[in-house]
């Protein structure tokens, strides 16, 4: 699913063709409500509002008919089953699909095809379906924005890699992918803030090229494999690359200030490598990673030091007060 379409974008029909094959979707009359837009993140069973409660039926969802629903469809006699079912049909709904291989029942049909309303049978059960299908609402509605950079995984974390054009970001995550590590996108990185992680992707067009100043696009998996590529990560980490100057030389040089950016409401941290003629960026980046792996686990050296250090000087002016007791002539 690397070809996600904007909340505004996504019809019947591109829902259809992205998931079709994996929910086993068969349309009942084929492109029927296929133009209209799928409009909520979220899923609703109708069967309350089969029922008679209408007061807060969820119209604006896909409504998904399972076994109960159906079941409880074929209870009734014809008249009330037609009845139950245009009540709901008074609402607009836009898209429906019927679980587990069960047949539609034909009033359901009938109302779906007045109401120019796509309807789907599926022979998988209910509960995965739905999961899979709240996958793809789930992305599609979520918060997104872009960031020009590099996205790589690095010893299992998302990192993404910003600086300034030219900076040398491409040639230092290609170091990495010589490493045997894995790229997800070179340039643009399109995040996603999906159930309280980032999650970035590239441009499914660009697929995996890497532009290389003075080479051009390079692909990456024909150089490294497909094992060199991945369509997603979840964006753990940044470093930026600032280039070095005389007028530019304030970079953290212990390690104790941790810095942060905050993409989408969600802060990742983040640090700054000075760029100097000669500095191995891809070893960098690296360390950068197996330092960060390290804060995770409970261990920041930088601030252990700093801790160590303080408590070697009190020790030192605790046993100074002592010896000046001394010689004062008072016992201690």
């Amino acid at each position: 699913m690397s070809d996600i379409p904007g909340s505004d974008e996504l019809t019947v029909a591109r829902f259809y063709k992205i998931l079709g094959s994996k929910l086993e979707l068969v349309p009942v009359d084929l492109e029927t409500g296929f133009a209209n837009l799928v409009r909520s993140p979220d899923i609703s069973r109708p069967g309350m509002a089969l029922t008679g409660y209408i007061q807060h039926f969820l119209h604006e969802r896909i409504q998904i008919f399972g076994e109960t629903e159906i079941t409880y469809l074929n209870s009734l006699s014809d008249s009330e089953r037609e009845f139950a079912l245009g009540r709901i049909f008074e609402t607009p709904i836009y898209c429906s699909i019927v679980t587990k291989g069960l047949p539609a029942p034909s009033e359901l049909i009938a109302y779906s095809r007045s109401s120019d309303s796509a309807l789907f049978l599926s022979t998988r059960d209910t509960t995965p379906l739905i999961h899979d299908l709240t996958d793809l609402l789930d992305e599609v509605f979520a918060p997104r924005t872009s960031v020009y950079g590099s996205l790589v995984e690095v010893f299992g974390i998302g990192l993404l890699v910003t600086g300034k054009s030219a900076i040398g970001k491409s040639e230092s995550v290609l170091g990495l992918l010589e490493r045997g590590h894995r790229l997800i996108a070179d340039d643009r990185v399109f995040i996603s803030r999906i159930r309280g992680i980032l999650v970035g992707r590239g441009d499914s067009r660009m697929g995996h090229l890497m532009e290389i100043r003075g080479l051009g696009l390079v692909e990456v998996s024909n150089f490294y494999g497909i094992r060199a590529v991945k369509e997603r990560q979840q964006v753990q980490f940044e470093v930026r690359l600032e280039q070095w100057s005389q007028d530019n030389q304030e970079f953290d040089r212990t390690g104790l200030v941790q810095k942060v950016n905050n993409i989408l409401d969600i802060s990742i941290p983040q640090t700054v490598i000075p760029v100097l003629p000669g500095r191995n960026l891809t070893l960098l980046l690296e360390i950068a990673v197996m330092n960060h792996l390290l804060v995770r686990q409970g261990r920041n050296i930088p601030r252990e030091i700093e801790d160590n250090l303080i408590n070697r000087i009190l020790d030192k002016e605790t046993d100074q007060e002592r010896r000046t007791d001394m010689t004062g002539g008072r016992e201690t």
